[in-house]
C-alpha cells in the first residue's frame, strides 16, 4: 500500500489507503470533464479533462482548443504512483480552490503551443445524476455516478498562434462534470467482442439560462423509448423555490444535410415535468465544436484512455476541421457543440454532445453519408 496526503483526512470509506479502491477492475476511474465556450464569438470551445485510474497506475489529462475551423489537441499521461492524489500531469494542473464552487486549471508552456490559466466559477449548485448500472456479457460494465455543474470562465488562453484570449465571464460560459466508478475501457486484445449498445441515440446536454440550469443525459433505443434518462433542473442561488422534477424529455432536432458527420443545426427540447407542466427549450447550434477524440475518447492513433503510457508521456496534434475527407474521423467520438438556448424570452448557452446510430428510426439526416472506399 501507498500513503498519500489524502490519507491524513477523515474521508476513508474502506480499509484501504486512498491510493486504492475497493475493486481490482482496471476500468475503475475518477474523471473531470470541463468545457469553456466563447458565447459572443460563437466559434471557440476549450474542452479539457483529468482522469485517475488507480488499478492501471495511470493519471492522464487532455486539452482540446477548437477555434475558427482548427483544433489543437494535447494528451498527457503519467504513472499515478507515488503521487497518487496530485492533480497534475506534466504541464497540466488542477487546483480545487473552493469545492463545488471554484476550480482553476493551468497548462504551462509545452510543445503544442497551447497554454492557459482558466478558472471555473460556479453559477448554480451541482446536479447529481442517479447511479448508472449496466451489465454486458454477464460483466458489470457501468457502475458509476456523476454530478454536473454550470458556471462561467475566467483567466486566459494562449493559442498556438500566440494570440491571448482573455476570458470575460459575461461571454465565457462553462460546464463541468465529475464522475467516478466502473466504466468501459477501450477493448484490449484477447477480450470478447462488446455487445451492440441498446441505445441508438444519445444526448448529453448541460444547459443554463439566467434563472435556472438543466442537465440532460438521454439514451434512446427508438424515438420516445429511453433506455437511460438522467435529468435535473436547479434554480439560481437564493431563488427560494423547489426545482421541478423532470420525468421525460421530448426532442425535435434539425440536422445539417449531407454533412461529413452528424452536425446539429437546432430544434426544440421539451422537458416533461411531474404534474404535467412542460418547459420548451429552443436550441440554435453555433459553429464552436470541440471534438472529443482529440482527448483520446474511443482512441486516437493508438492512444486509449486509461492505458499505461509510461512514467511520463505527451503527444499533440492539430486538425483542419474544414477538410471534409478527414472530418468524420475527428467527429465520430462526439463533440462539445456550443448551443444558444432560449426559453420564455430569456437567452442562455451550453453544450450538447450527441450521437445517432443506424436503426434509430429518426434523424436519418444525422448519419454521415456512405464513405467511399480508398482505392
Amino acid at each position: 500500500m501507498h500513503l498519500s496526503a489524502a490519507d491524513e483526512y477523515f474521508t476513508h470509506q474502506t480499509a484501504l489507503t486512498h491510493a486504492m479502491v475497493d475493486t481490482s477492475d482496471p476500468s475503475w476511474r475518477e474523471r473531470y470533464w470541463v468545457s469553456f465556450q466563447d458565447t459572443e464569438a460563437g466559434d471557440t470551445v476549450l474542452t479539457l479533462g483529468l482522469g485517475r485510474y488507480p488499478n492501471q497506475d495511470v493519471m492522464e489529462a487532455f486539452a482540446c482548443l477548437s477555434r475558427a475551423g482548427r483544433q489543437t489537441n494535447l494528451r498527457l499521461s503519467r504513472s499515478l504512483l507515488p503521487d497518487s492524489h496530485a492533480m497534475r500531469v506534466g504541464p497540466f494542473a488542477c487546483d480545487v480552490r473552493r469545492p463545488l464552487q471554484e476550480l482553476r486549471f493551468t497548462l504551462s508552456d509545452n510543445d503544442s503551443g497551447l497554454s492557459f490559466d482558466v478558472g471555473f466559477d460556479a453559477t448554480f449548485e451541482p446536479l447529481l445524476e442517479g447511479k448508472f448500472f449496466q451489465i454486458s456479457r454477464a460483466r458489470t460494465t457501468y457502475d458509476a455516478i456523476r454530478y454536473v455543474q454550470h458556471g462561467r470562465g475566467t483567466g486566459w488562453i494562449r493559442t498556438p498562434d500566440g494570440e491571448t484570449l482573455e476570458l470575460d465571464p459575461q461571454r465565457w460560459w462553462a460546464e463541468r462534470d465529475h464522475s467516478w466508478g466502473t466504466r468501459p475501457l477501450p477493448r484490449a486484445e484477447g477480450q470478447p467482442p462488446g455487445e451492440r449498445p441498446e441505445w441508438r441515440m444519445l444526448m448529453f446536454a448541460p444547459l443554463q439560462l439566467p434563472d435556472f440550469a438543466v442537465h440532460l443525459y438521454v439514451q434512446e433505443s427508438q424515438p420516445g423509448l429511453p433506455v437511460h434518462l438522467s435529468a435535473g433542473i436547479v434554480g439560481a442561488p437564493g431563488a427560494g423555490r423547489e426545482a421541478p422534477v423532470i420525468v421525460g424529455v421530448d426532442h425535435d432536432l434539425e440536422w445539417e444535410k449531407d454533412a461529413a458527420a452528424p452536425t446539429l443545426v437546432g430544434g426544440t427540447v421539451t422537458l416533461l415535468l411531474h404534474g404535467g407542466d412542460r418547459i420548451v427549450l429552443e436550441i440554435t447550434a453555433k459553429p464552436g465544436r470541440a471534438h472529443l477524440r482529440g482527448g483520446g475518447y474511443e482512441g486516437w492513433n493508438g492512444w486509449k484512455q486509461g492505458f499505461w503510457r509510461g512514467d511520463s508521456t505527451a503527444e499533440h496534434d492539430e486538425w483542419d476541421l474544414t477538410d471534409r475527407e478527414t472530418f468524420y474521423r475527428y467527429a465520430k467520438a462526439g463533440s462539445d457543440h456550443l448551443v444558444e438556448v432560449r426559453c420564455d424570452g430569456k437567452i442562455g448557452y451550453g453544450v450538447i454532445e450527441y450521437m445517432v446510430l443506424p436503426g434509430y428510426g429518426r434523424y436519418e439526416e444525422a448519419l454521415p453519408p456512405p464513405r467511399r472506399k480508398q482505392s
